[in-house]
């Protein structure tokens, strides 16, 4: 049996922490592929800045050195909002005989209790977890035993930082992102 990780997030915009946590996944565990997966409608979040074929453009821009790696758009052609639980039984339909993991940050831990379904999906999934700057991991946390985490931590990256950057400094906001991405984004004049 196989491992492939699922890696679901907004994308708005893609940045270096995203592509370090995919990079730190696959030195951290033997996986047969990495699927990065973008949300048309995260339910967690209540606004998209960019559109979703900016984000799926970015998003091929930041994955493109990286070899083990497919963009699903499994979600975004829903046109909707999609829950986790939908998308892991998505993949599980599609590698039956191999074992789906859904990579999440340190920081939605404390959420998982919230997420629709979570029960169902803990016993049929197990959690990769890329550790924050600065999380503490609080051993009390539901699903703890369904968790797995990469050692290294991540850089404290965060999209809604980045939108604010490119506003107000360009500069700082490209040491953040990949160069090709940053180019995308003044080219296209998104988050203005």
């Amino acid at each position: 049996m196989h491992k492939i990780a699922i890696f679901g997030g907004s994308f708005d915009p893609v940045h270096k922490s995203h592509i370090q946590t995919a990079e730190l996944t696959f030195k951290s565990f033997d996986l047969k592929k990495m699927i990065f997966v973008i949300a048309y409608t995260p339910p967690h979040k209540t606004k998209q800045y960019a559109y979703i074929e900016d984000r799926i453009s970015m998003l091929k821009l930041a994955a493109r050195n990286m070899q083990k790696t497919e963009i699903s758009l499994y979600e975004a052609q829903k046109l909707e909002m999609v829950y986790s639980y939908q998308t892991l039984d998505y993949f599980n339909s599609l590698y039956h005989e191999d074992e789906i993991c859904m990579v999440i940050g340190s920081d939605s831990l404390l959420d998982l209790p919230t997420w629709k379904n979570i029960d169902y999906m803990a016993g049929r999934c197990k959690f990769i977890v890329a550790k924050r700057p600065g999380f503490e991991v609080n051993k009390n946390v539901k699903y703890l035993d369904r968790c797995v985490f990469i050692d290294k931590e991540t850089e404290d990256i965060s999209s809604t930082e980045i939108r604010r950057l490119v506003k107000e400094d360009y500069k700082k906001a490209a040491s953040l992102l990949d160069k090709k991405v940053y180019n995308y984004i003044i080219q296209n004049g998104l988050y203005k």
